[in-house]
């Protein structure tokens, strides 16, 4: 059972780290807002004096590293593979990238055809994606492959980056922390370089965070799904991260994100079956 006051409390040392890291605004989900309303109505933290010697100075909280203004991507010339390559290398030595891993961790970047049609962007790295510096590890990677193998969507087709290279730190009291709006503009530049080089004829945003990346101040993903935006001339999908799939298993949001994926593989030109169109459809 979560203790209110630590609850509370480490809710405001967490707004008191993004206040300092320079971000003005925060968005607060629907169900963190129904926590909140439970946890400050069950308690209220109590509140002491703080005791202090005469002549003793308090001791201040170790100040946190604003996050910089996002660099200027300049890649030498050369074919795709060879861009990438570099831009690997840049993000890999990058000195703010380097700062917020962890040990052990790794930075994230996209991997795939440099050739893909499909480019999917994901959600930021998770512990085990940090820890081998690959996205889309894990069960959500496992369930994205399925999906795109019922499409008949090959490695040659697709390429999946995150939408930042470093796990955001620190986690909450209730796990995985999602980025705030200061590290996703910092990495912006990085993901923006990724898709230049590849050029390919569909992105797919999976999730909130990747559509708030590439199409800021939108509407939620739940509204946002399925409605075709763009991102720099290219077509933008939106649609739910495999997380969310794996969390909602019903028929019905399986049926919605399949739907989702029956767009793209349209808008890209590849076949699709009569079988395939029928997939998670109402019986």
């Amino acid at each position: 059972m979560i203790d209110p006051a630590d609850a509370i409390e480490a809710l405001l040392d967490e707004l008191k780290r993004q206040r300092a890291a320079g971000v003005t605004r925060v968005s607060v989900s629907t169900e963190s807002m129904e926590f909140l309303r439970q946890v400050t109505g069950s308690a209220r933290p109590a509140v002491s004096p703080t005791a202090v010697t005469a002549g003793a100075s308090p001791v201040a909280a170790a100040p946190v590293s604003p996050i910089p203004d996002p660099p200027v991507v300049t890649l030498p010339p050369g074919d795709k593979t060879a861009r990438l390559a570099a831009l690997h290398t840049l993000v890999s030595q990058c000195p703010e990238t380097r700062r917020h891993l962890l040990p052990g961790h790794k930075p994230v970047l996209g991997q795939g055809s440099v050739d893909a049609r499909l480019f999917f962007v994901g959600e930021a790295p998770n512990l085990e994606e940090a820890g081998s510096g690959r996205p889309f590890v894990g069960a959500s990677g496992e369930l994205l492959r399925k999906i795109l193998a019922a499409g008949l969507i090959g490695e040659e087709l697709i390429y999946l980056a995150p939408v930042m290279g470093w796990r955001p730190e620190p986690p909450t009291p209730h796990g995985k922390r999602p980025p705030n709006g200061r590290e996703v503009a910092f990495n912006l530049p990085y993901l923006r370089a990724q898709i230049e080089i590849v050029r390919p004829q569909v992105i797919i945003a999976l999730g909130a965070q990747a559509c708030e990346a590439l199409r800021p101040g939108g509407l939620p993903i739940t509204q946002a799904r399925g409605k075709w935006l763009d991102f720099e001339g290219i077509p933008l999908m939106p649609t739910f991260h495999p997380n969310y799939l794996l969390h909602n298993p019903s028929a019905t949001v399986k049926r919605t994100a399949w739907e989702d994926i029956l767009l793209v593989m349209e808008k890209a030109g590849l076949p699709i079956s009569d079988k395939q169109r029928g997939f998670f459809a109402a019986k």
